[in-house]
Formats: structure tokens, sequence, C-alpha cells
């Protein structure tokens, strides 16, 4: 839970005045970490070799080149007994022509037979051997590209970006083979140059590493030593050196794809789309261009952007959005470079650039406007393209820009009447982000800046903004002894729009600014333009084997608004918090790691309203027979709950636990699992709540892996919004009510992997979720100190309910007033069907099926069958498409 501020009063100059001296100390604490600078292990190297014959990538290094080549050896085990010689031997070599780099790992193991590798789908990270290298290609010590085998040749590739973070959404185009003989086993890799990134100079020198991971011992080494608790992992790579590339290429490649297929929907008899299948079919192209070596230019015309595997079901009774991850191909790549996170690691997704904000569902909705009408589930996306890579100097550019149509919905009429009307506006997001790298890596300085521009003349859509823009500033720090890093975060924003789109900015969860006791916040309806600030710092202390910690701050102004292409939960926040952990990684009698934990925060308002005081203890540790665990305790002791009327005044809070249990099994076991538990409570408000979750994963073949992940929660929550009314008298009244929610959920994945190339991939979800109020209130005294004094509860006689509505009439009152009856009962089924063949590298043919559906109820009584059988009987919606991809390229 977060809150912030508009610093716009001198009232509230104490407060910027304490935050900047804050970050004075954190920058003089900066530079005294940054003053030593320890003699660094000298860096290995590796000689790469020009290749004279034909190389034939059948996972046998047979041929006369590897020979020749230069053998790179003496491995570094880095798990399970650090820096002890390896178990099993690894080497491998390097050639190269003017097209590709060549690697050729040879991993040496006395039992062969036990070489373990599962058949499963490309990027899976399944209990087997793999062997990894990676190319720092940009030399730049912060960035590789990463590609893996395990030992049935199944491919990974990652994108590792600021020294130690990685992201596997990233695919390239490249070739590899395995095989097994007396000796162990053999990867080769053919990796072409168009998919790496790199410098013009003439003596390039790039970094290398490779990675084994043995699956029955656990043991993995690594050509170049990495501490595991050094906080690096890019900058401690190896040289290769000798990659003569001769005259330079420009690399271009296409995907052009064809789409067919039908949807299909039950409708009412009446219903004048009728039964009959509506028609998908669509053409478009995706590619890329280097414009050099180090530079790229990606661009979509009418992609297809369509998720295979559908976001997860959730009942969302807060006035917060949900954040769901982006899996669309076009915007996970070179995301690395465009994103700017306002976290800081915290894992609350917010940033400066969602790129879910496009190509979103439509803000408008038919339904409302008529008794039938259909339109398009997400807005189209015109076209969209973008430049991304990193300069020879250390100069990270990333610029994008994508342009989304004006979308209408068809309405029709009982009396025959169509219209067609505008649901959602043409629209252009625009997002840049260049970062420089300096002091050999160590320190990263940025910018970074989003717009959207809507045309909203002659739309009706008053309530968007027509225009919004944010940008920031970044520093990354790390210190010369790799023991200290230092971050920083300096944020703003500016909306406009008109004046129903400002205040309805300004009464926002984010905000609420029409809330009757904030004496800080003042809403304006004739504004329109908003403004706002943030910040987010931390020093931290990531080196060392045994203590480690952190201090940090966040802050939002109250008018801080970014979410028409970034992604913010709250505004009107000062946070502080600080952490120190104790960890052992050494393996012991019992253990083979663990980690103690113990953290602290305070959260005020800009108004000064201390908000919350919490903190949290948590373990975490792994034993000898490869189970693994952690629990936890934490508290917030809640001062003022500025949230939960929702734009009503304050009401005191009370103090929260929770307390949680998560244990894995060995994962390398044919049947292994995960289980989850927690429980909450707040015994001031008499409300409570249990989690648990269970996933369960079984590998029934080599090639078919199966996993079922049922989930339940109950919670009883004395304090749930129910609505915001009005009387007769126009007084304003909050009603609360004691929910009492259960909520089931499945969820069942099986992936059979015919071939490398070729999978079948099935997905199902079923959900359901009830809850049922009762003991409805309304504050009278929301400050008071004891909990039954700050409400009135609606006696029975004050209550009359009918048609699903309540009125209430209180004895002390004389206007009554009324609300809706929340109970609710909702199933929903989703699955999908995927047949996936990559018939070459890069081109594939999917055929895919799915189909959803849903029911309601209102009883809010938890029953499983009935509500189960209510699922299954709903008419449903099904979707069939065959999809076609080629790919063009180096």
């Amino acid at each position: 839970m977060r809150r912030s501020c508009d610093c716009v009063a001198a009232s509230r100059a104490p407060l910027r005045r304490q935050l900047y001296a804050r970050l004075v100390r954190l920058v003089v604490l900066l530079t005294a970490m940054a003053c030593p600078n320890p003699v660094e292990a000298a860096t290995r190297s590796l000689a790469a070799t020009s290749r004279h014959g034909a190389i034939r990538i059948d996972g046998k290094l047979a041929e006369a080149d590897w020979a020749r080549a230069r053998a790179a050896t003496g491995f570094w085990q880095q798990q399970p007994q650090e820096g002890e010689p390896p178990r099993f031997q690894t080497e491998f070599r390097v050639l190269y022509d003017a097209e590709a780099l060549y690697v050729g790992i040879r991993a040496y193991d006395p039992d062969p037979a036990e070489v373990r590798g599962l058949l499963t789908r490309r990027d899976a990270d399944s209990s087997s051997d793999w062997l990894y290298v990676g190319i720092d290609s940009y030399y730049d010590r912060r960035t590789a590209f990463m590609f893996g085998m395990n030992a049935a040749g199944v491919q990974r590739d990652l994108l590792l970006f600021d020294d130690t973070k990685a992201d596997d959404s990233w695919n390239a185009v490249w070739t590899g083979d395995v095989s097994i003989d007396d000796h162990g086993w053999v990867a080769e890799f053919r990796i072409p140059l168009s998919q790496l990134r790199f410098s013009s100079r003439a003596d390039p020198v790039w970094g290398i590493q490779v990675r084994r991971v043995v699956q029955r011992t656990t043991e993995e080494t690594l050509w170049t030593p990495t501490p595991r608790a050094s906080p690096r992992f890019v900058s401690l790579f190896g040289d290769l050196t000798g990659v003569e590339r001769g005259r330079r290429q420009r690399r271009l490649e296409m995907l052009p794809y064809v789409l067919g297929g039908a949807s299909l929907s039950a409708t009412t008899s009446d219903d004048p789309f009728g039964d009959a299948p509506v028609p998908a079919y669509r053409t478009g192209l995706d590619f890329r261009y280097g414009v050099t070596s180090n530079l790229t230019v990606s661009g979509t015309i009418n992609p297809d952007f369509g998720q295979v595997e559908a976001d997860p079901s959730q009942i969302n009774l807060t006035a917060q959005e949900i954040f769901f991850a982006d899996k669309r191909p076009f915007f996970l790549e070179g995301r690395d470079i465009l994103r700017f996170d306002l976290d800081d690691g915290g894992g609350s997704s917010e940033t400066l650039f969602y790129s879910r904000r496009i190509g979103a569902a439509p803000h408008g909705d038919g339904s409302e406007l008529g008794d039938f009408s259909r339109q398009d589930a997400n807005t189209s996306i015109l076209g969209a393209a973008k430049l991304s890579g990193k300069t020879a100097n250390g100069w990270s550019v990333g610029l994008m820009d994508a342009l989304t149509a004006e979308e209408q919905a068809e309405v029709r009429h009982l009396n025959g009447a169509r219209e067609y009307t505008i649901v959602e506006p043409m629209a252009n997001y625009a997002i840049a982000r260049v970062k420089k790298d300096v002091n050999g890596g160590r320190t990263s300085i940025g910018v970074g800046a989003t717009s959207v521009h809507r045309r909203l003349k002659g739309t009706g859509f008053d309530d968007l903004h027509d225009s919004a823009y944010s940008g920031g500033v970044s520093l990354d720090h790390r210190s010369a002894a790799d023991m200290w890093t230092f971050n920083l975060r300096l944020v703003g924003s500016h909306v406009r729009g008109s004046k129903t789109a400002i205040a309805g900015t300004q009464q926002a969860f984010q905000r609420y600014y029409q809330r009757p006791d904030a004496d800080h916040l003042h809403f304006d309806p004739d504004l329109t333009r908003l403004r706002g600030l943030g910040g987010i710092g931390s020093v931290r202390r990531m080196g060392g084997t045994r203590w480690r910690g952190g201090l940090g701050f966040d802050t939002r102004t109250p008018g801080f608004e970014v979410n028409d292409v970034g992604f913010q939960r709250e505004s009107d926040y000062i946070q502080g918090w600080g952490w120190v952990q104790l960890r052992d990684q050494t393996p012991g009698r019992v253990f083979r790691e663990y980690y103690l934990n113990i953290s602290g925060w305070t959260l005020s308002t800009f108004g000064a309203e201390n908000v919350v005081n919490g903190g949290n203890f948590n373990s975490f540790a792994t034993l000898n027979s490869f189970w693994r665990g952690n629990a936890g305790y934490m508290f917030n002791d809640m001062r003022v709950d500025t949230k939960r009327l929702r734009g009503g005044p304050s009401i005191r809070a009370e103090r929260r636990h929770r307390t949680w249990l998560n244990v894995d099994s060995d994962a390398r076991k044919r049947i292994s699992a995960s289980t989850s538990g927690a429980f909450w409570a707040v015994p001031g408000a008499q409300s409570r709540g249990t989690e648990a979750s269970v996933s369960l994963v079984t590998q029934a073949l080599s090639n078919l892996n199966v996993s079922l992940g049922p989930s339940f929660n109950h919670r009883i929550d004395d304090r749930q919004f129910v609505a915001e009314t009005s009387d007769a008298a126009g007084e304003n009244h909050y009603v609360l009510g004691r929910i009492e929610q259960v909520t089931l959920g499945l969820t069942v994945r099986a992936n059979y992997t015919i071939l490398r190339n070729l999978s079948l991939q099935l997905y199902a979800q079923p959900f359901l979720s009830s809850g049922r109020y009762t003991d409805y209130k309304e504050p009278d005294q929301p400050q008071a100190s004891t909990y039954a004094d700050r409400f009135h509860a609606f006696a029975a006689s004050e209550l009359e309910h009918e048609d699903g509505r309540y009125t209430v009439t209180r004895t002390d009152q004389t206007s009554a007033f009324s609300f809706d009856a929340a109970d609710f009962d909702f199933g929903e089924l989703r699955s999908n069907v995927v047949l996936r063949w990559e018939y070459t590298p890069g081109s594939t043919l999917s055929f895919i099926w799915a189909q959803g559906r849903s029911a309601t109820h209102d009883d809010g009584q938890f029953d499983l069958g009935p509500d189960l059988e209510r699922v299954l009987d709903a008419e449903g919606e099904h979707v069939v498409l065959l999809k076609l991809s080629h790919w063009f390229g180096a």
C-alpha cells in the first residue's frame, strides 16, 4: 500500500527540504563508496579461429577446423561447492566466418547414460543437463546474448542486461545440435552474426562465458569464475578475440504472416448478428533492418498481437488496476532498453512504459447504445516501429512509435435500425529511452520520455486525455569494489484534456482530490491539465558473503499520472524503507544455503498523514535433499486508510498481520510439487483470510509434461467497500459491508513435444468465486479510537430490500438513500489447444483452438456443484485459427 504528493503549497516545504537533504547524503555516501579500486583477477582470454572448411551442425565436432581451434578449459565450480575443482570436466572452442560464430562444447561425463535431456518446447527451462554460451558482443560489460541447449537439443535464448538481469522472452534465429557418446555429450552452436549486435571497430574484443549444468548432481560450472555472492555476471565474462568480420553487411529480416479462421458465439434467437461464424483473416509483416552492426530498426504492419495463453482469471473488488504481463513479440524485443521502472526492484510492476496500453480493449462499449452490438475485442494497431541498439561508445538508444486505429462498433436495435458508433479514438504513442555507460560500465546515466496523443474531436470521448507526457532521468552506479550499488530515478508527468477528463483524473483512485479531510488536496473542476513529480532512490550493500542490506525512498506527488501509456497504482505518498540480510551459501550438514531477512518501512501522504509503519521477517532455505522453502511474518501498523471510502474521508485503520509458508520438493524428480499457504488477520476489524495453492508437476514421459495447479482463497472482511450514494438532501453516504468471499481455481497445462520443432500445448483454467455481504454500515465517526464507534450499523428495521436494491432509512435521519445489493457468483472456463510446427528456424505453422465461457448468479453462496454446472452449461465462444509465418533473413 502506498501514497504520494504534489509540491504546491509552502506548508509542505519542510517535507521537501527533508527529502532533498536525504538525497544529498546519499550522493555523499556514494562518492565515499566509489573511491577504493582493488585489483581484480586477470580476465581470461580465448582467440577465435577462422573457419576454412564446411561445418555441419550435427553435434559431432568431427571437422578438421574444430581440431585446429584452441580449446578453453579450466572451468570453475559455482555450485554446490564453490571454488572446488569440478567433478565433470568441460572444454569449448570457437570458430567464425563472415556470417556466423560457431561454438563447440565438450561436456565430459564418466556415465553418459545418466546425462539427462527432456524433450520440451523451445525456451522451456527443464530439469536437464544444459550447456550455455553467452556473448557480450557490445563489450559493454553489461549486455550479453545467451544461447543454450540441453542434452535433447532443446534450445533456449536469453537477453542479459544491466549486468545481472535476464529477459527470457527474447528470441533469436540460430541453429544447433547435440550428441551423446562414450565420453559424455557435445553441443554445437551456429550463431548468425545478424542475431548479435556489435560495434564496427577493426580489432573487436567480445565478452564470452560458457556455463554447464549437471542435473543429477546440481553441479554448475563456468569458464570464468563468478562467485554466487558477487553482484556481477556479464562484467565477469572472459575475452573473445580474433573475430574478423570483414566488410560490414546490412541485416534485413522479414517475417510476413497469413492468418485465417473463424469465431463462433452463441447468441439469443433475436440477435441480428446470429449464430453464424465470424470469419477472421489477416495478413501482415514484421521486419528488422540493421542500420549499423549495433543499431536495428524493427517494425510491424498490421500486426497479429494475439496472446495464445489467456490472462489468469481474477475477481477484482478493489479500485486498483491489475497488472498483466505483455507476451506480444514486437513489444518484447528491445524492452530492456525501453523500460523505465518506477519501483527499484520491489516488484510493483510500475513503469513509465506499459506496452499493453497499445492495442488494448476499446474504452467504449457499443452495447450501451443499442440492443445488440458487435466490436473488436482489441484496438487495431495500424503500424509500429522502433530503433534500438547500443553504440560503440556506450550509448543505448531505444525509440518507438505506434499508431492505433479509430475503432467503431456496429449497433443494432430491435426495430431494425443500424448505426455505427466510435468506441476508441485514433491515438499515437511515442517512447524514447537513452542511456550512457561510463566508468567502465559501472555507472549508467539515462533519460526517458513518453507521449500519447489522441484525436478526440467529434468522438464524444471527453473523459480521455487528449495528450499525456512523462519523462525522467536515471542513475545506476556500482562501486569499484562491487560492494555497493546506488540507484536513483527522478520522474515527472503532464496530462492535458477537457475539464471532464482532468476532473476524472483528480478523482481517480491514485489521488482522490475530492477527499473532504485532505487539507493538502484541492479538487478544481475547471482544470484542463495536471502535473506531478516522483522519485525513487536506494543505496545497497550487495557484495560480501554474509551481510547485505540497503536503505531507500519512494515518493510521488498527488498530480503524478502516467497511466495513459505507463502503469501506476498510486500517488500522494512519501515512503522510506530499509532491510538487512544474513546469508550463508556454503553447504553444511543440513542446509545447502539459507537467507534471513528483516525489513521495515514507513509511509505518509504529502499532507503529513502517517498511513502505515510496517515490518517483515522472512527466511529462505535449501536443504541438502534439494527441497526448499521460505516462510515469513509481516505486520502493517495501519494508522489511517485514505482509500477505503474511495474519495470519502480517511478512516482510522487497524494493525494487519500476515504469515506465510512455501515449500518446494526436489524439482529434479519425475514428480515434484510446490505448495504455498498464507493467513492474514486484522483482529481489530474482525477480518481474516486464508490462501492456499499447490502446483503438481509430473514428467509423465521424457517429452510429456503435465501440471495441475489448484488454488483456494477464503476471506472475511468487515470493511469491504460497497457503494457511494447520496440522499435527497445531497448528503453523501459511503456504504461498507462484511463480505465472505470464497474463490476456487485450477490451472491445467500439458506440453507434449513430438519433435524438437513440433509441439502440442494444452491450457485450461476453470475459476469460481462467490461473495456474500452482510452487516451493512456507514462511517459516522471515521477517526474514533474504538472500531465499533466508527460506524453506524444498519438495523434490520432500517433496511428494505426489493428487486436487488436496498433502501436505507436511518432512525436518526430524515432522508433515505439506496444502493444495489452486491452479492455475486462468477464462474469462468478458459481453454486452448495449440499445435506449433517450426518447419525451418524462425518460421512456424500454428493451429489454435480457444474457447471461453462464463456464468453469473447473484445469491453470493458458494456451492461447487451448481456453480460449476452453470459454467459448463453456459454458451461459449469458440475461436479456430491457422497461422503461417515465414522468416526471411541471414
